[in-house]
């Protein structure tokens, strides 16, 4: 099997044209001196003109699929370099899945090239109604309130500020934004977020609320609780680092990466997670399970998962993730699921692999992207 996937990849490549010539080279005495080799390379090449698209049927049990894309992702190298491995998967009936497909030199399917997603700013809402607007590229940003000093960054806001009445911190579709608070505390916040916060806790316990995702590090303080409210549940700690997404409505998801949180549903049920563990709150139930840190955390890096997701639902994470209108045809591709990744940096890939994956067309006119 080790031996086939070789000569799957070497053929990916090779469509590609990314071998050098050296592989070029060693292909050719492989095709001459072993019948084996030889053998599967043409079943490739026939599989491939019998398509007219360099697709590779392999039969995966989907999780795993998506743990060998993660695994094979390099840290410095384009979407291209990998996809042949695992860019997109497609669930066909009983667990059979389209993975590994390559991008060809020129894609069908997609009307633009080149794009690239937008950089959203970000907004600050007073108590009094005011709002202040940060600028969306990485330039230094210093606004001067009466009862505070704000400083936005490189992405970070920073501030001085006495002032105790409640702020909401806006990040819109297609953002992601980190600040620290007034005890230390280091927030990022996620695309289509926003966080409830005083500049300033006072002498009580330290409280804010999330709609959206959020990853906390908080700052130790035995004798002021921090507590995130959600729309399920409230999530108590004293120092601690854990992501909560509500994305999902009526589903809210508190994930611990280190210390330990007490969650308390509506009702008055509590539950205590571990490390590693991440809790569901679905109105008054509360469940805990492993999560995988790797998929749930890659967010902060710019890249979202998905998997055995339905093309309606894909199209509302990458509005949410790319801050783009992502439209697909109504009923067009009921009962297609998928798998792979988005990377904010690489919105042309992302529509690469959308044409290709769903089979269909992919417009996409600088403001909206429409798939049929």
């Amino acid at each position: 099997m080790e031996y086939q996937d070789h000569i799957f990849q070497l053929y990916m490549h090779k469509l590609s044209g990314e071998l050098s010539p050296e592989e070029e080279a060693g292909i050719e005495r492989k095709l001459e001196e072993d019948p084996a080799f030889r053998e599967a390379w043409e079943a490739l090449a026939s599989d491939a003109r019998s398509k007219k698209t360099a697709v590779y049927v392999k039969a995966v049990v989907p999780d795993e699929g998506l743990t060998e894309m993660r695994q094979r992702r390099p840290q410095k190298r384009t979407i291209r370099s990998w996809a042949p491995y695992a860019a997109a998967a497609v669930l066909l009936g009983a667990g059979i899945w389209l993975a590994a497909r390559l991008y060809a030199p020129q894609q069908p399917g997609i009307s633009a090239k080149n794009a690239v997603a937008p950089v959203p700013g970000v907004s600050l809402t007073l108590a009094n109604g005011k709002t202040v607007h940060f600028h969306p590229d990485s330039s230094a940003q210093t606004v001067a309130l009466d009862q505070a000093t704000l400083r936005s960054d490189n992405g970070q806001l920073n501030y001085e500020s006495r002032d105790t009445t409640v702020t909401v911190l806006n990040v819109p579709a297609g953002g992601n934004y980190r600040l620290t608070l007034s005890d230390g505390t280091e927030v990022w916040l996620n695309a289509s977020s926003r966080l409830h916060f005083p500049f300033n806790f006072g002498s009580r316990a330290r409280e804010v609320t999330v709609d959206g995702e959020a990853y906390f590090k908080v700052a130790k303080e035995t004798d002021r609780p921090f507590i995130v409210h959600t729309r399920q549940a409230n999530v108590q700690v004293l120092g601690t680092s854990f992501n909560v997404n509500t994305y999902t409505p009526g589903n809210d998801k508190t994930a611990l990466v280190e210390g330990s949180v007490l969650l308390q549903a509506r009702n008055g049920r509590q539950l205590r997670l571990e490390p590693g563990q991440q809790a569901e709150s679905t109105g008054s139930a509360l469940h805990a399970a492993p999560f995988d840190a790797d998929e749930v955390l890659s967010w902060m890096k710019g890249i979202e998962y998905y998997h055995r997701t339905s093309v309606p639902e894909l199209m509302e994470e990458a509005s949410r993730f790319y801050g783009l209108p992502f439209e697909a045809a109504s009923g067009k591709f009921s009962g297609v699921q998928v798998t792979g990744l988005m990377d904010r940096t690489r919105l042309q890939e992302f529509l690469n692999d959308l044409a290709i994956t769903t089979g269909g067309t992919v417009d996409y006119d600088g403001q909206t992207v429409k798939v049929h």
